[in-house]
């Protein structure tokens, strides 16, 4: 589900067809509940930095991902200005143009319509591809089509960072999402993610049950395909000589290589480059080995560390009887006390008396060859290759049947977190943290990530001792080592066309993003470069700017000369187009094209067209009726007495008097050089309204002030004018434009 926003307000897209879609794709993917070995934070869903990754895909690595989905984009493209895009080629091109992850694109393609793993799409389903412009059960046209779809979502993106604190969701600010959840963003592309889509989506475990997709959809996309955390919680890494525990999305480094080695082997470590490794945040460092026992500072508390994020209590020295085979000595007295925050990181496991069973496991054999760990009073049926691989063929102790007959049965043991497994029937999983298992979907995927060593390794194991370990998600991550094929550099863009020909190269615009507010007027800076053999010249060449539908609705004026008196092969034109604001808001598309005159017949320049996003804001606006403000003054003539009539075009606010100001300052934004204190309120206050307590929108609002000219220097002076609402903290467009200026002269 996708959401369209204005400034402090919110416009849902809550149709049944999206809804329902979203529910579908999400029960398509893997099952919530048994999703242990990534944590799931709605808090940290997505980095900034992978967010805007622009260059993380070649078009050749989205090709091949989509043809190896047997998606329907394989095989899709589009007429976009003229010429057919796969829809590759707009993913990549998009990306590359707005600065976005096209791994973030090809995940809104997914938990959006499904467009990643359908074979057939609606026509329905292409157009809303990325469910943009759809709010209130209806979508609106003008986003419609694959290419206005992904371009709009990448825009937006932008958008969201630059305008973030018109929005709800902030960074570091709790904000209630739609199903419920009281979030607080970590991050940027996280605040965007929930701006987007404003619900986590179905996680019963945070006390979200309604059933929808969410967030929660685009995560299990993300991670299944995208991700950089290709390791889970459970392994261990290496990077640059350190040894990390992966566990709750945090790497976890071991305070040194001893430590490490007191619990696992060399061959354990999976050796990753930086790109992964910091991929990755920092948790809390791992200073203790498994089955270490520590003393509490104030409390006098003892803990047996079990692991290294569990303390288990030990409630009586009679209980340290119970544990052998720990790394310090278990006399009361030669216990070390930590400090506390050494404890903090810890989770409080089970307490340990006197009467528990075997707190730390042991090995038992029954007549019939069956072995068993006990551990806490609960037997385990173990596996000979968990045995073997777990144990190392440890020698069990030697029991009957009947003595284990008293104990609670427990579920079968499990293989070591990190292992590589591969069932009867060929297919590969690894085990992650609570004995998850997750597939890997193809053998290349295998290798390619975790190594061909690895590969050759995985441990053969039963159907029996495969179903004792819970399924997990899938891990089909896309190969993002392809790239695109070098080709032949092309001529260079000076190279001299035909003679006569008339050919442009977009370069840029300024800015970069255009923001108007209703109504308002800003004037732009467009570059071509002149790539053809003709030269062009302001009578000749002119820039025009259309909708998407063809109509010249963003300007005064449907011709905009080149500013430059002549502009030859290779170098760059500049045109300054006049946008005026539709009374629309929302996320507009415009389009500058170049034409020139050919026998006074207006023809379009080749490649001159470039498409742009404007973003258009419902606020204050006037219009300026009538004024007095004269041409030019003596210094030796008096006050001058001025009247200003204004109408409120705002759609909804009343401007009430007190607080509606008239603020006139130089044209560089210094004190008035006309202030005249017998009159002004201030300063920089010239006036408010005069003819009525309050002006609603439609009515006239007068203003009336006086300017001090006697004494001021001779020269030409601009009075910059802002009309505020100071109860409202707004500023109000005074036609069309955020501060009005008139020049007058003094003699």
């Amino acid at each position: 589900m996708t959401f369209l926003f204005n400034k402090q307000k919110t416009k849902t897209k809550h149709t049944a067809q999206i809804i329902a879609l979203s529910i579908i794709c999400f029960l398509l993917l893997s099952p919530l509940a048994s999703l242990q070995a990534r944590v799931f934070e709605p808090e940290n869903i997505l980095t900034d930095s992978e967010l805007f990754d622009k260059d993380s895909l070649s078009k050749a690595a989205i090709q091949n991902f989509l043809e190896q989905k047997d998606s329907v984009l394989a095989r899709y493209s589009q007429v976009v200005e003229g010429t057919p895009m796969t829809a590759t080629e707009i993913i990549y091109d998009v990306a590359q143009m707005h600065s976005i992850n096209p791994k973030f694109l090809l995940t809104t393609l997914e938990k959006e319509q499904g467009l990643l793993h359908k074979s057939h799409a609606t026509e329905d389903e292409l157009a809303w591809a990325m469910g943009y412009g759809c709010y209130g059960g209806q979508c609106n046209s003008k986003y419609e089509g694959f290419y206005d779809q992904v371009e709009s979502s990448a825009v937006t993106q932008n958008i969201y960072v630059d305008r973030k604190s018109t929005f709800s969701f902030q960074v570091g600010k709790m904000t209630v999402t739609f199903d419920d959840y009281h979030l607080v963003p970590k991050n940027q592309a996280t605040a965007n993610l929930f701006i987007y889509t404003p619900y986590v989506g179905f996680s019963p475990e945070l006390g979200v049950t309604k059933p929808y997709g969410g967030n929660r959809l685009f995560w299990i996309i993300w991670n299944r395909y995208f991700t950089k955390k290709y390791y889970p919680d459970g392994f261990v890494i290496k990077n640059s000589g350190n040894y990390y525990l992966i566990e709750n999305n945090k790497k976890r480094k071991f305070a040194s290589s001893s430590l490490f080695l007191k619990d696992y082997s060399e061959n354990n470590a999976h050796q990753v480059t930086n790109d992964i490794a910091n991929a990755y945040e920092d948790g809390a460092p791992i200073e203790f080995s498994k089955n270490t026992l520590v003393k509490h500072p104030t409390s006098g508390q003892i803990f047996l560390l079990a692991d290294y994020d569990t303390k288990r209590p030990i409630l009586d020295n009679n209980a340290l009887a119970l544990l052998g085979n720990v790394y310090i000595a278990v006399t009361a007295g030669q216990i070390p006390t930590v400090t506390a925050n050494k404890l903090i990181p810890y989770n409080l496991g089970d307490s340990i008396s006197s009467t528990s069973a075997y707190p730390q496991g042991k090995l038992f054999k029954i007549e019939n060859g069956q072995i068993y760990l006990v551990q806490d009073g609960i037997k385990h049926l173990v596996d000979p290759v968990v045995w073997r691989e777990k144990y190392n063929n440890q020698t069990p102790q030697n029991t009957t049947a009947a003595a284990l007959e008293g104990l609670l049965d427990g579920s079968m043991d499990r293989l070591d977190d990190g292992s590589f497994v591969k069932s009867s029937s060929g297919r590969y999983y690894v085990i992650a943290t609570g004995g998850e298992r997750m597939r890997i979907q193809t053998t290349e995927i295998f290798s390619r990530t975790f190594g061909l060593d690895k590969l050759s390794t995985a441990i053969v194991v039963s159907d029996e001792l495969l179903e004792a370990h819970p399924a997990g998600e899938t891990i089909e991550y896309i190969d993002d080592t392809i790239k695109d094929p070098i080709t032949p550099t092309a001529p260079s863009s000076n190279t001299t066309s035909p003679s006569g020909s008339y050919t442009a190269l977009f370069l840029n615009t300024q800015p970069q993003n255009i923001e108007l507010i209703d109504g308002e007027q800003k004037t732009v800076s467009i570059q071509f470069k002149n790539i053809g053999g003709a030269t062009w010249q302001p009578e000749t060449v002119y820039l025009k700017v259309f909708d998407q539908n063809g109509e010249a609705i963003y300007t005064q004026g449907q011709k905009f000369p080149l500013a430059e008196s002549r502009i030859n092969n290779g170098e760059t034109g500049t045109f300054y187009p006049l946008l005026t604001a539709p009374s629309t808001a929302g996320l507009l598309q415009i389009q500058f094209k170049l034409f020139y005159l050919k026998n006074g017949v207006e023809t379009q320049i080749t490649s001159g067209t470039q498409g742009k996003f404007i973003f258009v804001e419902g606020g204050e606006t006037s219009q300026v009726l009538s004024h007095n403000y004269p041409i030019a003054v003596r210094n030796d003539w008096g006050v001058q007495n001025i009247e200003i009539r204004l109408k409120n075009t705002s759609k909804d606010t009343t401007w009430t008097s007190k607080y509606t100001k008239l603020k006139i300052t130089n044209e560089d934004g210094s004190q008035s050089s006309f202030y005249d204190p017998n009159d002004w309120l201030d300063e920089t206050v010239a006036a408010i309204p005069i003819n009525a307590r309050s002006i609603a929108p439609g009515e006239e609002a007068v203003f009336k002030f006086t300017l001090k000219v006697r004494g001021v220097d001779p020269k030409v002076y601009g009075h910059r004018m802002v009309l505020e609402l100071t109860d409202l903290d707004k500023t109000v467009l005074l036609s069309g434009r955020s501060a009005w200026v008139r020049l007058m002269r003094v003699d």
